[in-house]
């Protein structure tokens, strides 16, 4: 039986980009074509009776940038189609979409905003991320941002936004209408300071859900040197709820980047918050530095969303690396998904030789659930060779080992994964073991 995992997109997009093939200084179109191979031991990620299984995978991509003029834009596209030939899934076909674009209708004072971002996502967070639990999730932003200056130092800032989020298989679809308002007055060249204040209506498409409004008001606070970047944010959020439920909670978030040298810096990120899980996976997505959006177990709940992260990144000419690591903490208001997180990753790339590059890479994570009983290790280990046989054909081989180890003996599990590809163009085919986040 054949699978394909579009319910929400508008694949017309997609062709015209691969249609509309043209290049010059401002605008930079790459189409991408692709086929890869990718064996597992353990295709169903059991604990036991595992089952091995070689995929085929067959790619097309496009890259579109426009940097120069009033419109610019970042718009990347992918579709693959998965076939696992000992047939323990059915066939599927993925679409992968991050369209971001920029319109200047008004130098310096209105913009138009668009953002869209579509691909897979777990069903249940907890579980594996086997096909059967892999859904399409649809994230789309139409927003325009006002500039008004008052004075020299003061400036006020006007954002109207729509959000809609849509999700395959969950009833948890939602719009969300907001506006929010900033006063930045600049104490000097370097540091400002002002206000920034909120309205966010989120408004479920299933009618026996409880709509929610957020409103919040914080200080705010940065200031740039020539080694290092801070902002802040210091606040209350307040909710309520449309069946009468009420709360006002502190809520803030301190941002800070240090840069050691032109070649590494180390980012420290602290946040805590009331927010709903759609917009929290929404600032993973867009900042993964915020936290990784498949922490999140998307639901209609108000989640307490606290944060400490840390990531030292390097890049020299032929060595770049990345270690970082994250304590998290979601307390959900009504279904029994409450976790703690603590993670590791490291990744290591050296480029060989002009055309031969190596990395290694590892994650470790903790997750303890607090409204049930059980706690998970995961442990992820490999390595991966990439060789550019020609300008625009590259090869990449990748062997990675997973482990689970989980106080709920059904969960746990090993696997050995072996892939390779072949690609001419833009972007990578879509691994099968990477399908809905997980690394």
């Amino acid at each position: 039986m054949h699978r394909i995992r579009l319910k929400p997109v508008k694949p017309s997009l997609f062709a015209a980009l691969m249609l509309c093939h043209h290049t010059t200084a401002a605008l930079e179109f790459e189409p991408g074509i692709g086929v890869g191979l990718e064996y597992t031991d353990n295709a169903t990620l059991s604990s036991d009776n595992t089952v091995d299984d070689t995929i085929a995978i067959g790619y097309i991509g496009a890259s579109l940038v426009q940097t120069e003029g009033p419109l610019r834009a970042d718009i990347s596209a992918a579709l693959d189609h998965h076939t696992y030939t000992q047939d323990t899934f059915d066939d599927n076909t993925y679409f992968n979409l991050t369209a971001i674009a920029d319109w200047e209708m008004i130098q310096d004072r209105f913009d138009w905003l668009v953002r869209d971002y579509y691909g897979q996502r777990l069903i249940d967070t907890v579980d594996p991320n086997t096909p059967d639990n892999i859904q399409n999730s649809n994230i789309f932003i139409f927003a325009a941002d006002m500039f008004l200056p008052v004075t020299g130092r003061q400036t006020l800032t006007v954002l109207p936004e729509y959000r809609n989020f849509s999700y395959e298989f969950q009833a948890t679809d939602n719009q969300q209408a907001s506006l929010t308002g900033t006063w930045d007055y600049r104490l000097s060249p370097l540091t400002t300071v002002g206000a920034t204040g909120y309205v966010r209506a989120v408004e479920y498409d299933e009618p026996r859900i409880n709509d929610v409004t957020f409103s919040s008001i914080f200080f705010t606070l940065s200031s740039q040197r020539a080694n290092s970047d801070f902002s802040t944010n210091l606040g209350f959020t307040d909710v309520d709820r449309e069946n009468g439920q009420t709360t006002e909670e502190f809520a803030g978030n301190l941002d800070w980047v240090f840069k050691f040298s032109e070649l590494s810096r180390i980012r420290t990120y602290m946040s805590t918050d009331l927010t709903d899980t759609s917009s929290g996976v929404l600032l993973g997505t867009e900042d993964p530095g915020t936290g990784d959006p498949n922490d999140i177990q998307i639901s209609t709940d108000v989640i307490r969303n606290k944060i400490v992260a840390v990531e030292f990144t390097r890049k020299d000419r032929i060595l770049e690396s990345t270690l970082s690591g994250r304590i998290r903490d979601l307390n959900y208001s009504e279904s029994p998904n409450d976790r703690s997180i603590f993670a590791l990753r490291a990744d290591l790339g050296y480029q060989i030789t002009e055309t031969f590059d190596s990395g290694l890479y590892a994650l470790y994570s903790n997750t303890e659930f607090t409204d049930i009983t059980r706690e998970d290790d995961n442990l992820i280990v490999g390595g991966k060779l990439s060789y550019r046989l020609a300008r625009e054909l590259s090869t990449t081989f990748d062997l990675k080992y997973r482990n689970r180890d989980s106080t709920l003996a059904t969960q746990d599990f090993d696997e050995l994964s072996a892939y390779v590809n072949l690609v001419y163009g833009f972007g990578q085919p879509l691994r099968p073991t990477r399908v809905g986040g997980f690394y």
